[in-house]
């Protein structure tokens, strides 16, 4: 059901904008489970669901979890492709801490779940030195779906176009790197 902030396919970093898609503050972490007032992204109703002491279900005892449920009203009968971001504010850094899964999840009728099991150590959500906690005791979650087109595996069998470039003078080339121009194939540019 999640990764964690660890995974290679997770990018950490900080930022000065909002999520655009829901934003959410709680002002006491008593329950185990959080969830964010409904919102919509990409034709489909979404819901965030904080964990701040840990998703102990997904093995993320000892860390705030966050994950993004597909409402069952809107979830389809096909397939939808999504890019999931999670925020949390930082009233020291003024910078939302935000954890973009780098790999496409893919959510339909039997998962309608996907997230991050160990987004950031509780310990470290506690410690007012680290300024994760705001003004009046609050914590700040968010979270981004941006919908995307169905992608493209490796194992699909696309329609065999073939697209060559052609380098001249490779050895004496003087950049680290050069980018072909914009091709289109199985639907798709690359």
């Amino acid at each position: 059901m999640g990764s964690n902030a660890s995974d290679p396919a997770v990018l950490k970093t900080w930022r000065r904008n909002p999520p655009s898609t829901t934003l959410f503050r709680l002002s006491q972490l008593a329950n185990d489970k959080y969830e964010s007032p409904p919102f919509s992204s990409g034709g489909h109703n979404w819901r965030l669901v904080v964990y701040p002491k840990g998703n102990e279900d997904d093995n993320g005892s000892g860390f705030v979890s966050m994950y993004v449920e597909c409402l069952s009203s809107t979830t389809p009968p096909t397939d939808v492709f999504a890019y999931l971001t999670f925020f949390v504010f930082s009233e020291e850094e003024k910078k939302y801490l935000s954890f973009q899964d780098v790999e496409v999840k893919r959510f339909n009728s039997s998962k309608t779940v996907w997230g991050l099991s160990k987004a950031l150590p509780v310990e470290t959500l506690k410690d007012r030195a680290k300024g994760f906690i705001l003004y009046g005791e609050e914590h700040e979650f968010g979270a981004h779906v941006k919908i995307v087109s169905r992608p493209a595996s490796f194992g699909e069998d696309l329609p065999f176009h073939k697209f060559s470039w052609t380098i001249r003078d490779f050895a004496l080339l003087e950049q680290n790197d050069y980018v072909s121009k914009t091709f289109h194939m199985g639907e798709k540019d690359w």
